[in-house]
C-alpha cells in the first residue's frame, strides 16, 4: 500500500505524470482538482496519477456537472437552505466540495466521500487530508485553509446530502417502493417520519420553483419577483 504526502502549496513543483486534452472527472476516478494555470487543470486521480488537463478548471467542473446531472439551480437552493454560500457538487453520498469560494484562485475541489480523515497541522495551521485511492493507497494532501472554514464547508455539504437522501427515502415511500417499518425507528413510527419528510420535500420544492422564477424574472425584468406573484405560485403549488 502506497503512502504519499502531497503539499498543494508547492503545486508548481509537483511531478506531472502526463498532460491530456480530455479527462472526464467522475465521482470515483478523481481525488482532487485545482487550477494549474489559466488554461490547465491539475488532477490527482484515484490511481495516484498527477495529471494536467488542457482545459480551464471552470470548464472541467462544467463537464463534470453535465455528466452527473448536477444542476446549478439545485445546488444554489440546497446550499442556501443550509446557509452556506460556498457551494459544492452533491449527489447523496457523493460530494465534491471546494476549500474556499470558487472565485479564489487557490481553490481546490476534493471528493469528501474519498476522504478518510482530516486534521490541522500544528506547524502552520493548514489542513492535511487523508484521501483513499482506488487500491487503498493513502494520500496525505496538505491544503492552505483554516480548520474552521474546512469544517464549515464539509458540514454544509453533509447537510445537503442528508436532505437529498431524505428526499430519496420519501419518494421511495410515496411510490410504494419501501415496505412499512423497513428501517428501525427507535422513537418514531413511519407516520411521524414520513410526515416530516413530506414537509422537507414540499419546502425544497417551493424553494426551487421560487428560486428559478426569481432568477428568470431578474434576468428579464431586472427586479425581484413581485410578492403577489410569489404568493400565487405558493397557492398553486399547495392546491390539491
Amino acid at each position: 500500500m502506497v503512502r504519499k504526502t502531497i503539499d498543494m502549496s508547492m503545486l508548481d513543483k509537483l511531478k506531472i505524470d502526463g498532460e491530456v486534452a480530455n479527462y472526464l472527472v467522475q465521482w470515483d476516478n478523481t481525488l482532487l482538482l485545482t487550477a494549474y494555470d489559466q488554461n490547465r487543470t491539475f488532477v490527482l486521480t484515484a490511481d495516484g496519477e498527477q495529471l494536467l488537463i488542457r482545459e480551464r478548471l471552470k470548464d472541467v467542473l462544467s463537464r463534470f456537472a453535465q455528466a452527473n446531472l448536477i444542476y446549478e439551480y439545485e445546488m444554489e437552493v440546497h446550499f442556501a437552505k443550509v446557509s452556506c454560500q460556498t457551494r459544492g457538487y452533491v449527489a447523496g453520498h457523493h460530494r465534491l466540495v471546494p476549500t474556499c469560494g470558487s472565485s479564489n484562485e487557490q481553490v481546490i475541489y476534493y471528493m469528501v466521500h474519498l476522504m478518510e480523515d482530516a486534521s490541522e497541522l500544528e506547524s502552520d495551521k493548514r489542513i492535511e487530508m487523508i484521501m483513499t485511492g482506488r487500491e487503498g493507497d493513502k494520500y496525505h494532501v496538505q491544503i492552505a485553509t483554516s480548520e474552521r472554514t474546512f469544517r464549515r464547508i464539509v458540514s454544509a455539504a453533509d447537510e445537503v446530502a442528508n436532505d437529498q437522501l431524505s428526499l430519496f427515502e420519501y419518494w421511495m415511500h410515496r411510490l410504494g417502493k419501501v415496505k412499512r417499518e423497513l428501517f428501525e425507528r427507535t422513537y418514531f413510527g413511519d407516520y411521524c417520519v414520513y410526515t416530516k419528510l413530506r414537509k422537507l420535500a414540499l419546502d425544497l420544492f417551493i424553494r426551487t420553483v421560487l428560486h428559478i422564477l426569481n432568477k428568470a424574472h431578474k434576468k428579464v425584468y431586472g427586479e425581484e419577483t413581485p410578492a403577489e406573484l410569489v404568493k400565487e405560485v405558493k397557492r398553486v403549488i399547495n392546491k390539491f
